[in-house]
């Protein structure tokens, strides 16, 4: 669908979009060290690790940023999204992957022939990486099988790298007595952080330029603290308040954005924004009066029913 405001500020493309897109990949401190973390993993041919972070920092980019810089002559890579499936799938989605055959074999067939790519891998001097979004939604029989399959190794070391991108909930999962074996596995675990003030000020620059702008729209410093505090520095909500600054500026015929335009969209938008993350603290606050709410609304049910039985 055409966005309006593209066409009328003169922009090659919508700069505050919410799919995941290495093309606006903005860099801050947090991602620096998530990367060096991943770094360090395999120039100590580790095994596992573990990057984490809230719904809407930017895991999914992160991911692929990650893999886009591995030389491929160096590494064999695979991009396992959405991981919603059994043990067999996931095998079979693997070898797919690495353009193997996957169809219509056992699973110990299937295990046989991803070994026997590893090990052909390791001898012709390349490493395997296996990356997974959204690990959190794996069952804990996928986990422990993720866990076996990283025992494929030779007589000096394991030639499997396996990297989980997930939300928080994972780190109290593997804190469970059956996951005590995965745990023990990841030795780098890292947690994203939100962008900072300055961040989020250099971030909406940065994507405007991305996107074609030759100056304008123009967002003022008191507008972008507006929004950072708004978003708490989530990537995912600056882009939410961002886009709609966009098009109240179409609206209004204008190109500088300004606290009272920020203000107007968080009073139009508050609802739809807390929707967006369950995670942010816009949401946990809503969750908390929701949830007095429905307390408060049992206890007086309760009461009544004890007083109409008293009565009979």
């Amino acid at each position: 669908m055409e966005i309006p405001y593209v066409k009328y500020f003169e922009l090659s493309e919508r700069p505050f979009g919410l799919t995941p897109d290495p093309h606006f990949y903005f860099e801050t401190e947090t991602h620096r060290e998530a990367l060096s973390h991943l770094a360090f993993l395999l120039g100590q041919k580790e095994g596992f690790a573990f990057i984490y972070g809230d719904v809407g920092l930017g895991k999914t980019t992160l991911s692929r940023i990650f893999l886009s810089s591995l030389d491929g002559n160096v590494y064999n890579t695979a991009l396992i999204l959405n991981p919603i499936m059994d043990e067999d799938e996931f095998l079979s989605l693997v070898l797919k992957e690495f353009g193997l055959k996957a169809d219509g074999g056992t699973r110990k067939e299937l295990y046989d022939e991803f070994e026997h790519f590893l090990l052909d891998g390791h001898r012709k001097g390349k490493e395997t990486v296996v990356v997974i979004d959204e690990a959190q939604l794996l069952s804990n029989e996928l986990l422990e099988f993720i866990r076996v399959l990283s025992n494929m190794e030779t007589e000096k070391e394991k030639i499997l790298r396996i990297i989980l991108f997930a939300q928080p909930e994972l780190v109290e999962r593997l804190k469970e007595p059956s996951m005590r074996h995965l745990a023990q596995r990841i030795t780098v675990t890292y947690k994203l952080k939100p962008f900072t003030e300055r961040d989020v000020r250099h971030y909406i620059a940065y994507r405007l330029i991305k996107a074609g702008s030759k100056g304008v729209p123009r967002f003022k410093k008191a507008a972008a603290r507006m929004i950072f505090e708004a978003s708490h520095g989530y990537p995912r909500l600056v882009n939410i308040l961002c886009d709609r600054c966009m098009l109240s500026l179409y609206a209004k015929s204008k190109n500088v954005v300004n606290k009272q335009i920020v203000t107007d969209i968080l009073k139009e938008e508050n609802i739809s924004l807390a929707s967006v993350n369950i995670g942010h603290p816009l949401v946990q606050r809503y969750r908390v009066v929701m949830l007095s709410l429905v307390g408060i609304i049992l206890i007086l049910l309760a009461l009544y029913v004890v007083r109409v039985l008293g009565l009979r």
